[in-house]
């Protein structure tokens, strides 16, 4: 009669050690594709709040640089001010920031920018936000004007920080603060 045992399959031992070595095999992949996801989230969070800041910033930059007419700078959004505080040099004055911004385009309907200072922070032009604040939320924001004499063109400097809305605390949402900044100088001042 021939040996049965070695006609039958395998023994649990060789099928313990075959799955120990699926499941470890597996794990090394799902670690893998987990993190290529978390890193490909990452990357669109970062570019989803590049978009929103780089767009802000040209849509801003561009109407103050091409305005008709420069309305000037407040702090409350009634009364404007034209002129810069005056900066001289070698030691100048610190930089004043100003929460509205105001000026009227060449198709004559003024436009106010106002950086909001309470919460939810957002930058808006005419009250209609620029950001999009279901994915980015604005952390800082601030519109300052340099001016070395009162006949010099003032120089308007736009700054504000954007970073993920989402505070889940997962890795692909923890991206640092973005600062976006430029200076324009307005092409049309007092002409």
């Amino acid at each position: 009669m021939p040996n049965s045992k070695l006609s039958h399959g395998f023994t649990l031992v060789e099928l313990l050690a075959s799955v120990i070595v699926l499941i470890a095999v597996g794990s090394v992949v799902a670690g893998i594709v987990t993190s290529s996801l978390r890193g490909a989230k990452k990357t669109t969070v970062i570019e989803d709040i590049r978009q929103n800041g780089n767009y802000t910033l040209a849509q801003i930059a561009k109407n103050i640089e091409y305005a008709k007419d420069f309305n000037g700078f407040s702090d409350d959004g009634t009364s404007y001010a034209t002129n810069c505080p005056a900066s001289f040099a070698p030691t100048p004055t610190p930089v004043v920031n100003f929460n509205f911004i105001k000026v009227t385009p060449f198709d004559g309907n003024p436009i106010v920018y106002n950086c909001t200072s309470v919460s939810p922070f957002t930058i808006t032009a005419n009250g209609v936000s620029l950001i999009n604040t279901n994915s980015v939320a604005m952390i800082e924001c601030a519109f300052a004007c340099r001016q070395n004499a009162s006949t010099d063109v003032p120089i308007v400097k736009v700054s504000f920080k954007l970073k993920p809305k989402n505070t889940s605390g997962l890795v692909e949402y923890s991206t640092p603060p973005i600062l976006f900044e430029t200076s324009v100088t307005i092409r049309n001042y007092r002409k």
